[in-house]
């Protein structure tokens, strides 16, 4: 049976003082062996209900290029709503990190529980590498956070992993 992961290679903001930080580390030990660290998603303030729009661009890189998916890109929408009703990435992202369900996100630190996810039936997304780039502005268009999130989405577990930046 195959097994279809992903695995995320990067993420970092894309702005400053954004009101949401990713701290990921990807650390090693002498025998090269990657050490899990305490990884977690921290909202510097809480998300309310119906103050809030997200936006997702969604690129696939090539060997020697990249590409702006329309099909998969998010245009601005009510971030609460989109977080409740989206059937793509929302589901995704749920088995990465402790996103609540509904609104309104509570501030703090969110536990970011591994670093790949595994599907059983076909690819969460097609293979290849993904870099998505969300960015949550306040309802008056203000910024309020901004992230990239670069995934590789791999042909089986076996599958050697290759650079995506």
């Amino acid at each position: 049976m195959s097994r279809y992961p992903i695995v995320v290679k990067e993420a970092s903001s894309c702005m400053r003082n954004s009101k949401i930080n990713i701290f990921l580390q990807k650390n090693s030990n002498s025998s090269g062996l990657a050490i899990k660290n305490f990884d977690y998603v921290e909202f510097l303030e809480t998300i309310e209900q119906n103050n809030f729009q997200i936006r997702i661009e969604t690129h696939h890189r090539g060997i020697s290029n990249l590409l702006k998916i329309p099909s998969l890109n998010v245009q601005r929408t009510d971030f609460c709503k989109y977080i409740s009703t989206d059937i793509i990435f929302v589901p995704m992202v749920r088995q990465f990190f402790d996103l609540e369900k509904f609104c309104p996100i509570s501030k703090g630190k969110h536990i970011v529980y591994k670093d790949t996810i595994v599907s059983k039936y076909r690819p969460y997304i097609p293979l290849g590498c993904w870099i998505i780039i969300t960015r949550i502005t306040r309802k008056d268009s203000l910024p309020f956070a901004c992230f990239n999130i670069t995934l590789q989405s791999l042909p089986s577990m076996k599958s050697e992993p290759y650079q995506c930046t």
